[in-house]
């Protein structure tokens, strides 16, 4: 197949929505589609060379497109791992290093995808704390890659292209059939287990984001292109040519600026950008405008540069991010020159070396192809090893700054505070329970912004058993007065509704005495969580115990204890005091939620005013901690700081009888 400079100019396109995207650039909030665009291309291309191997030599060798394609994909790959893992560990906490270096590992073994399927969603805002999370799309070429070659030269023993054809359009149509299953009707329960890593299976639309399977179709169209290359097709004039490419950039413009992280994708939205990408591809080879605005230098070099762009710019925003938050219009734009001088030196001196026979060729006089081979993949082991032996390196943290891990928090807040039963109080209701012998219990009620409160009750109230009734992501609204809360399952949704009525028929038939807080975290809007609230607070006073709805504590929008985290080997102490602090405008948001919620609840304790005061809220304690482990969730220390430092407003609205 010829060197086509249109194609490098589709590259071009492809590669600058991408990172347009990810500045967060206004317009291009469907910038993500330039990842299914370079599917297509691999399609196209993957397809044509290994059928025109085939009607070149009547056979396939499957070894060499796969040395073929380390060569092309690992030595970039590689430099960006390492580099970029030597960043996190001058910059990043333990917690922060530890999860980089599991992507790290995963991005050179070619199973990134699955790794962050099974670790957070792709526009979370955890995202930008992922530098290699742009690495999906490798894992997902790569596994395309093992399969397709098998796959077609099963095909090619049938003796036919047309058989090749018919083949690829099967396998891409069962690959869409499957998004349509995802996306129609939900992943089928017996897939999943409801716990550990099969638990990932419950998001079927995340499966069909992250997961090779759901991804072929796109390839396939590409692919199909890539067969017709070799049959005779019937010549298009350059008229033709120029609306059909006109079409296909006016389609793949549109999903550009109309697609956002709400939209339905893949699925049907996958399917038109892969068919306009296609027909881009078909049209620009003859169309004037195609060489006009694609086949020009510019294009055609950021073209030649944009795997290497693409590999690098994603950690530039991430790092970039982390340090001083999301850039301006004007940071944007200094941040794209660094990264096309980045990636033109990643070109230069890895990609294209790399990608040149001879390079490899000059170690045929020492070593047989076959030593070469076995020597990479060793060099490769021992690379991760390197990688994997950061995780262990424990001084890097001065002691000022050391916290724990997320998991460690979570995990010693249960060993304090969640061990002892009490009588009376179920475990599948109260999945967290603090017994200290006494007859009278404090409980919290709702999802784990009522779990993260367990250690400060323990303390408010330390002569009082405390319970709290949870399931993470499950508000004690749901399932009242019409609302619901989704969970990814109709299981997980259900589960939760009959936790919360469960618990109410609890509370009408214990005799114990019981001080309840409804836990009121902010996941709808004011006026229907407050009408449900009134509700509950109705229903549980006639089982004659004391209840009132607790504020949520205003959330700070960053992980400041992580950012504190760091080592000193780059970043003072005065300048993560610039740095690590609350996202202003989200903490502004939950204030006047929360100033609403007070204004239309009964029985409401305001929380946030012991926190803040005329809009300037504090998020360490007096020692200089930080109060919340993450973006939402209080630590031990937070958790027993701050309500102490609410207890005057808590015992007013209580009463104070039932704890000072």
């Amino acid at each position: 197949m010829k060197y086509q400079k249109p194609l490098q100019g589709i590259r071009a396109f492809a590669v600058l929505i991408v990172v347009l995207n990810h500045l967060s650039i206004t317009g291009f909030s469907g910038g993500f589609i330039g990842v299914d665009v370079f599917f297509v291309i691999s399609g196209y291309l993957i397809t044509g060379l290994l059928v025109e191997e085939y009607v070149q030599d009547g056979r396939i060798s499957i070894s060499e497109f796969y040395f073929r394609r380390v060569r092309r994909i690992l030595p970039a790959l590689v430099v960006t791992v390492v580099f970029t893992s030597f960043a996190g560990f001058l910059l990043l906490s333990e917690e922060r290093l530890s999860l980089l270096i599991d992507s790290s590992l995963a991005a050179i073994f070619s199973v990134s995808n699955i790794y962050f399927w099974s670790q957070i969603g792709y526009f979370d805002i955890e995202a930008l704390e992922k530098p290699l999370l742009h690495t999906w799309s490798l894992g997902v070429e790569e596994q395309f890659y093992i399969v397709w070659p098998v796959f077609i030269v099963f095909l090619a023993k049938l003796k036919s292209i047309n058989t090749i054809s018919y083949g690829v359009l099967a396998l891409s149509l069962f690959s869409f059939l499957l998004s349509m299953y995802v996306f129609g009707w939900g992943v089928p329960e017996a897939l999943y287990s409801g716990y550990g890593f099969s638990a990932s299976f419950e998001d079927g639309v995340s499966s069909a984001f992250y997961l090779m399977p759901f991804r072929i179709f796109e390839f396939g169209v590409g692919a199909m292109l890539g067969v017709a290359y070799f049959k005779k097709q019937p010549k298009i004039s350059a008229g033709l040519s120029d609306f059909l490419f006109l079409l296909s950039g006016c389609i793949l413009a549109f999903a550009v600026v109309y697609l956002n992280k709400d939209s339905v994708f893949p699925f049907h939205n996958a399917l038109l950008v892969s068919i306009a990408s296609a027909l881009a591809i078909y049209s620009s080879f003859s169309s004037r405008l195609a060489s006009l605005l694609l086949a020009n230098k510019v294009m055609v070099f950021i073209g030649g540069i944009s795997y290497s762009l693409y590999l690098v710019h994603w950690p530039i925003i991430s790092y970039y991010s982390i340090l001083f938050g999301l850039p301006s219009l004007l940071e944007s734009v200094g941040l794209f020159l660094i990264m096309l001088a980045v990636a033109l030196a990643m070109f230069r001196f890895v990609e294209q070396p790399a990608r040149k026979i001879g390079f490899f060729n000059s170690f045929s006089s020492f070593f047989s192809k076959f030593t070469l081979k076995v020597t990479f993949g060793l060099g490769m082991v021992g690379i991760a090893f390197l990688l994997n032996g950061m995780k262990d390196v424990n001084w890097r943290i001065p002691e000022s700054r050391e916290t724990l891990k997320n998991a460690e928090w979570r995990a010693l807040e249960r060993r304090i505070y969640c061990q002892d039963e009490i009588d009376g109080f179920p475990e599948e209701i109260f999945t967290c329970q603090n017994d200290r012998g006494s007859e009278k219990t404090v409980i919290a009620w709702g999802d784990s912004h009522a779990l993260h409160l367990v250690a400060g009750l323990s303390e408010l109230y330390p002569e009082y058993n405390v319970a709290i009734a949870y399931i993470s992501g499950c508000i004690p609204q749901s399932g009242f007065k019409g609302f619901v809360r989704n969970f990814p399952t109709e299981s997980g949704t259900q589960a939760c509704i009959d936790l919360n009525y469960a618990f109410l028929d609890w509370a009408d038939s214990y005799n114990g005495e019981a001080l309840i807080f409804i836990t009121s975290a902010k996941r709808d809007r004011p006026e229907r969580i407050s009408e449900i609230n009134r509700t509950l607070v109705r229903r549980i006073e006639k089982s004659q115990h004391d209840v009132f709805v607790l504020g949520d504590f205003i959330r700070p929008g960053n992980q400041i204890a992580q950012c504190r985290s760091v080592p000193d080997f780059l970043l003072s102490d005065e300048f993560l005091k610039t740095v690590c602090g609350p996202d202003e405008k989200s903490v502004n948001s939950e204030i006047s939620y929360s100033e609403r919620m007070e204004y239309l609840s009964e029985k409401y304790i305001p929380i946030h005013k012991s926190q803040c005061y005329e809009g300037e809220c504090r998020f360490s304690d007096e020692e200089g901690r930080a109060t919340y482990r993450d973006y939402h969730h209080l630590s031990i220390y937070g958790s027993i700081y701050e309500m102490k430092k609410a207890s005057d407003l808590i015992f007013q609205y209580t009463g104070g009888d039932f704890g000072r």
